[in-house]
């Protein structure tokens, strides 16, 4: 019993190493997208860029200065000079909330910037599995290719010794082939997506060597799981501060329906005599601003309207990718529990130098396990994908 369980433990300990070697190559190469893409280094820039542009009109509108120099006719009147200077202001209140739509605006901004960043990592993300799953497709054919060159050979010898006919021999040189072209095809496939994860990675190259794919493992609770990613996911979160922006916007077109107030000084000169002193005015607008107020009441229920379909399409979508993975990764766990169960290539190659099966019945027999073998890389690899997209906003 002793024994077992520090058995347990030891495959406990290398599967934990696994998936933290896993994840550690996983997260390097988001980290280096991340710095080296050129479309997100465009869009840090313009983050900034829309940020400064929040600030612009915070503050109140120009002064405006005024000259008027007249002459009199007839001339013994004398001339007249006016000179005013005037500044507007809105209501109080419009100011304090243009300041707040303003952080509000930034703060949206931001959670577009990190949408667009998501998609663009989760790119990335996809291209790493499969290129990890190419990696692990080609040591599995190269173990088969090794295996029917082992084969060939025998049946050559055995041809050429005339214990065998030449459809046997023929056969298995057919195999080796054949599983030359498909590691041929699969180091080009290889090839292709290297260079597109080199392009998002701003034409580096990253070298992925990793062969062995690792899910990690989800909550048992969706709803738990549910709760973080809802938090973590800004496309959620720039719908909300939309929310607040149109909310802060009814609030500021209220404001803008109040009056506005003018104040200055003004000075006028007519011959020897001078007057000056203050100037004082209101503006009404009873029809420049006609309508604000009802459109960003409009435009506060549709995006409140847009956020809760957003937020149950988003519930929906990701129950459906988490119980991918949970179903991906119980067939994961039959399969590997099959192929166990089933290593038959030993045997069934004794079999055959005894002359117990024939080379027809070796190849079918070993393609239903090698099949199978494939079947298990194919079902990881999906399963590492719909991992990805479920967990997009993770990172």
């Amino acid at each position: 019993m002793i024994t077992r369980n520090k058995v347990s433990l030891v495959f406990v300990a290398l599967a934990f190493a696994g998936i933290t070697n896993a994840q550690m190559a996983f997260d390097r190469v988001l980290q280096q997208v991340d710095s080296n893409n050129l479309m997100l280094k465009a869009l840090r820039q313009k983050l900034e860029a829309e940020r400064i542009a929040t600030r612009i009109g915070l503050s109140p509108s120009n002064p405006q200065a005024e000259v008027i120099y007249q002459w009199g006719s007839p001339i013994d009147i004398g001339n007249k000079t006016t000179i005013s200077i005037t500044q507007q202001f809105d209501f109080p209140t419009a100011y304090i909330y243009r300041a707040k739509l303003a952080k509000g605006m930034s703060s949206a901004l931001e959670n577009e910037y990190r949408s667009k960043r998501s998609e663009i990592l989760q790119k990335a993300g996809l291209l790493y599995a499969d290129l990890v799953y190419h990696n692990a497709l080609l040591v599995e054919l190269n173990r088969q290719l090794k295996n029917a060159l082992v084969i060939a050979q025998s049946l050559k010898q055995k041809f050429e010794a005339g214990e065998i006919g030449v459809i046997p021999y023929t056969q298995a040189e057919l195999v080796y082939h054949e599983l030359n072209s498909r590691i041929t095809q699969v180091k080009l496939v290889q090839k292709s997506l290297a260079d597109e994860l080199g392009v998002l990675n701003g034409s580096v190259s990253i070298a992925i060597a990793d062969s062995v794919i690792i899910v990690p493992e989800l909550p048992d609770s969706f709803d738990s799981w549910f709760g973080l990613a809802e938090s973590q996911n800004p496309e959620l979160a720039y719908l909300k501060s939309e929310i607040e922006n149109s909310r802060l916007k009814l609030k500021l077109s209220k404001a803008e329906v109040l009056p506005t107030f003018n104040a200055g000084y003004a000075s006028e000169k007519v011959g020897g005599e001078r007057f000056q002193g203050i100037v004082a005015g209101i503006s009404i607008p009873l029809w420049e601003k006609s309508n604000t107020v009802r459109y960003a009441r409009a435009n506060e229920r549709y995006m409140q309207l847009l956020t809760d379909d957003y937020l149950f399409s988003f519930r929906q979508s990701s129950q459906r990718l988490y119980s991918k993975v949970k179903a991906l990764q119980e067939l994961t766990i039959n399969l590997s529990q099959n192929i166990s169960s089933f290593d038959i290539a030993g045997k069934l190659y004794l079999a055959l130098q005894k002359g117990e099966i024939s080379i027809v019945d070796y190849y079918t027999e070993l393609n239903s396990y090698n099949s199978i073998k494939e079947r298990l890389l194919e079902v990881q690899h999906e399963c590492l994908k719909t991992y990805i997209e479920l967990t997009r906003f993770a990172y």
